[in-house]
C-alpha cells in the first residue's frame, strides 16, 4: 500500500497491488510503439520520387498535397498540412472525398483528379514507377493520372526520455522488444533510434499475442506496455501490464497499472520501486521470523515476562510499519 501511494504521487496508478511483486520479477518488456515510446503525431521529413532538379516544382507538389491534407484529421495528413508555413500559390480543391484506410481524392481547378494516401491508393491513378525500396520508405503518396506520384517521408516524434528509458531498462538486465504494425523498414528505423534489442514489424493483435505467449513458454516473466484498443488482449495476457494514461479506456481497464503521466521514465521508476518494495517485504518477513523464533520460546518457558513480551511485540510491529513506509518515499 505504501508503494502504491508512492507510485500514485509519481503518476503511476496501480490497479492491482499484487502486480507490484510481479513487476519486480520481470525479465522482458514489450512495448507497443505508437502512443507509448512515440507520440501520436508525425513530422514532415522530405520527398521521395523527386529528381531534386527543380526545387520550385517540389515546393509546388508539397503545397498542393498540404492543401489537400487539410481536409483530413489523420495524423499523416496533419503532419503534411503543418509542413507548409507559407503557401506561395493558393490551391483550391473540389469534390473532396476521404476513403477510410486509403486516403483522399479531389479535383483541382482544371477538373483533374489527384489522390493523397497510401501507395496502393495513389498508384491506381499514377503510371510512373517508383522503386520498391522507396515505396516502403515513404509514408504518404500524392499523384494524379498519367504522372509519377511523389512520396512524403514522415517521422514519428519520440516521447521525451524514451531513448533513456530503454537504456535504463537494458542496464537493469531487461530485454526490450518493440511491437509495431508498421512496415519492416519503418519499424527497424525506429528500433535503431531507440536502441531496442528486438523489433517485430507488421504486428497485428494475433502476432503480438503470439510473441507474448512464446516468451512465457520459455519461462520468461514479461511486461507489456500499450495504449490502444488492439493492445487490450496482450495487456491481459502479459504477466504484468502498464497502459499509458492517454490510451483507450479498454486498454486502461485491462492493465495492472496506468502511467497517467505518459512518461517512459516513470515506467523505469515503477520497476525500481517494485524491486525496492519486494526487498522491504523480505526484510519485514525476515525480522518477524527472527523475532518470533527468539521470543516465543522464551515466553513459553517463562523467561520473558508478559509486559516485556507485549512491549516487544508493539516495538516489532512499529519497526515493520516504519520500514514499510520507506516504500512510499
Amino acid at each position: 500500500v505504501a508503494a502504491a501511494g508512492g507510485l500514485a504521487r509519481r503518476g503511476v496508478m496501480v490497479q492491482r497491488l499484487d502486480a507490484i511483486e510481479t513487476l519486480a520479477k520481470v525479465e522482458q518488456v514489450f512495448f507497443d510503439k505508437t502512443g507509448t515510446l512515440t507520440e501520436d503525431r508525425l513530422t514532415y521529413r522530405g520527398l521521395v520520387g523527386s529528381s531534386g532538379a527543380d526545387p520550385d516544382q517540389d515546393r509546388l507538389m508539397l503545397e498542393r498535397a498540404a492543401a489537400l491534407a487539410t481536409w483530413s484529421q489523420h495524423p499523416a495528413s496533419r503532419a503534411l498540412a503543418e509542413a507548409v508555413d507559407h503557401v506561395q500559390t493558393p490551391h483550391a480543391w473540389h469534390d473532396v472525398d476521404e476513403v477510410p484506410g486509403a486516403g483522399l481524392q479531389a479535383l483541382d481547378a482544371q477538373g483533374q483528379q489527384w489522390r493523397l494516401g497510401s501507395w496502393a491508393w495513389v498508384h491506381r491513378v499514377g503510371k510512373g514507377m517508383i522503386d520498391v525500396a522507396s515505396r516502403g520508405e515513404a509514408d504518404i503518396w500524392f499523384g494524379q493520372p498519367d504522372s509519377a506520384p511523389v512520396g512524403f517521408l514522415l517521422d514519428e516524434v519520440l516521447r521525451a526520455g524514451a531513448e533513456q528509458a530503454v537504456r535504463d531498462l537494458q542496464r537493469r538486465g531487461l530485454h526490450v522488444t518493440l511491437l509495431s504494425g508498421d512496415s519492416s523498414v519503418r519499424a527497424e528505423r525506429m528500433a535503431a533510434r531507440l536502441g531496442v534489442d528486438a523489433v517485430v514489424s507488421e504486428a497485428d493483435p494475433e502476432t503480438k499475442l503470439a510473441c507474448i505467449a512464446a516468451a512465457q513458454s520459455r519461462g520468461v516473466k514479461v511486461a507489456m506496455v500499450g495504449d490502444g484498443i488492439n493492445d487490450a488482449p496482450v495487456l491481459a495476457r502479459a504477466d504484468v501490464s502498464l497502459a499509458m494514461g492517454q490510451g483507450a479506456l479498454v486498454a486502461r481497464a485491462q492493465a495492472d497499472a496506468v502511467v497517467m503521466s505518459s512518461r517512459p521514465a516513470d515506467i523505469v521508476a515503477a520497476l525500481d520501486r517494485a524491486v525496492h518494495t519486494v526487498r522491504i517485504v523480505r526484510q519485514n518477513l525476515a525480522w518477524s521470523a527472527i523475532y518470533n523464533a527468539a521470543c516465543v520460546p522464551l515466553a513459553m518457558v517463562g523467561a520473558l515476562p508478559p509486559w516485556a513480551a507485549g512491549l516487544g511485540m508493539a516495538c516489532s510491529s512499529l519497526l515493520v510499519v516504519v520500514n514499510s513506509a520507506r516504500a512510499g518515499r
